[in-house]
């Protein structure tokens, strides 16, 4: 299998603006772990090799996340994660799902959410979420292989 195209982020100077993004959702007062969960998650409910790769090989690397990131997949009933975690990865797969349109994301797992998310959080959350799902759009369809952001 071969690239189609470059990072389609680096071609059109995107890539920038991409960090920066990055950059406020890291600052925002969440869990670095809980969003490398997430991420992976994310990789593996679209198909991305590269995603779930770069997620496994950041987790690995980290102390925190090396001896639970095995139990994303099957985080439902696992009892390697708390609840805000696992509130978070229903989250993850209903914004990444979408099944239900505007219903995707019940009334009943946002006040969850609430629970355990300040708004801040909530919003790094939601817009981790919708950007990691963006990345793998792109790189499954442009059969990024490698992650070369540069």
């Amino acid at each position: 299998m071969e690239t189609r195209m470059k990072n389609p982020a680096l071609i059109l100077g995107a890539n920038p603006a991409i960090q920066t993004l990055m950059g406020t959702i890291y600052q925002s007062g969440i869990s670095l772990e809980l969003l490398e969960y997430v991420g992976l998650r994310v990789g593996q409910l679209n198909n991305c090799e590269l995603c779930i790769g770069e997620s496994l090989v950041r987790a690995k690397n980290n102390v925190v996340t090396r001896n639970r990131i095995e139990y994303v997949l099957t985080w439902q009933t696992s009892d390697a994660f708390d609840e805000a975690e696992k509130t978070a990865l229903e989250l993850t797969e209903a914004i990444t799902k979408l099944e239900h349109k505007y219903e995707s994301v019940s009334e009943v797992l946002w006040k969850r959410t609430e629970q355990f998310f300040n708004e801040k959080e909530r919003a790094a959350l939601v817009m981790f979420i919708s950007v990691m799902n963006m990345f793998t759009r792109i790189n499954v369809a442009t059969l990024q292989l490698t992650a070369e952001w540069a």
